[in-house]
């Protein structure tokens, strides 16, 4: 690193998609390195824990997985809360697309991936999985009506299921939570001020938080009528839970099968 005092940041201007900083009277001798501050400033935060449910394969399609079926199950059935933190980008400047450390009283916490942000607008920042929230999901099917519905001179049977996630916080302090859990079929209803919609499965492909698409849904061949009748549906709560405190979310739908 050089002797001489580190040099500022003079300037900074934006040429179209992309946002320079100027930095002038800079020069390394042959061998020299330096570290170069950009910019500090204060930036607002909130934690809090999301958790992703997706749906599981068809039936039909569990005879493929051979080995891979029980480790699919565990995970299916052992959700997650991840802890981030939620950047409100209120500077002068955006944020760039960056590896960021994470550090509270001089401890690291974690390592994580800063993108783009815009000023004005928020990111989130993972930084470990949350073990003091549990989670208990809970299908149930309530009803099955047979030859329901008739199309192209084929019957279709409606199955009606029930499904509740219990959420227990026991942690000691109060935390803000986003649930979002999808579902094969057509969303009903969901308690607690939760929302129930339909994917867009052609163009959304934000259904699965981790990836595009669940590693299995290009292997199976759906049959030609299940977009037809079904499709994904997505429901999420936002919430807040108190120490010690439990919730139970419940919520309702149904498919169609022949």
């Amino acid at each position: 690193q050089s002797a001489a005092p580190p040099e500022q940041v003079e300037g900074s201007s934006k040429a179209e998609d992309l946002f320079l900083y100027t930095v002038k009277h800079v020069s390394l001798r042959k061998g020299q390195r330096m570290v170069l501050p950009v910019c500090e400033t204060t930036i607002k935060y909130k934690d809090v824990y999301t958790l992703d449910i997706p749906f599981a394969p068809p039936p039909e399609m569990r005879q493929h997985f051979h080995g891979q079926q029980n480790q699919i199950d565990r995970l299916l059935a052992q959700p997650k809360f991840m802890h981030k933190i939620r950047l409100t980008n209120k500077s002068e400047f955006p944020l760039t697309t960056a590896p960021a450390l994470i550090v509270r009283n001089d401890s690291v916490l974690a390592q994580s991936m800063m993108t783009y942000t815009a000023v004005g607008a928020a990111t989130d920042l993972s930084i470990t999985t949350a073990i003091d929230l549990k989670i208990k999901k809970k299908d149930k099917e309530t009803a099955r009506v047979p030859n329901a519905v008739t199309w192209q001179g084929d019957q279709y049977g409606k199955v009606d299921l029930d499904g509740s996630i219990a959420l227990t916080n026991y942690s000691d302090k109060a935390t803000d939570l986003e649930i979002t859990r999808h579902v094969l079929g057509k969303v009903d209803s969901a308690d607690h001020n939760g929302s129930a919609e339909m994917v867009n499965v052609i163009e959304d492909e934000g259904f699965s938080a981790e990836q595009l698409y669940p590693v299995w849904w290009n292997w199976y061949s759906w049959p030609h009528w299940w977009g037809h009748f079904n499709g994904i549906g997505r429901l999420t709560w936002k919430t807040s839970l108190a120490p010690k405190q439990s919730v139970d979310l419940g919520y309702k739908w149904h498919y169609f099968w022949r």
